[in-house]
């Protein structure tokens, strides 16, 4: 649900997954993988809000 919530903001906004991650010095694959086990560390979870212009709470809800 993370990465979906992750990709639905970021397309809005005109990113992708995988320029957030460039953007943010993450491997690629990081943001998917936050899908798959639900284990995003909070700071990078800060900074993919803080670039997306919205919460942490924004990217956590269902």
């Amino acid at each position: 649900m993370l990465y979906k919530r992750i990709a639905t903001i970021a397309k809005k906004q005109g990113y992708s997954i995988r320029k957030i991650e460039r953007i943010c010095n993450f491997s690629n694959g990081t943001i998917r993988a936050w899908g798959i086990n639900n284990n995003a560390p909070a700071r990078k979870l800060k900074q993919v809000a803080d670039l997306l212009n919205v919460t942490v709470d924004d990217l956590l809800k269902d």
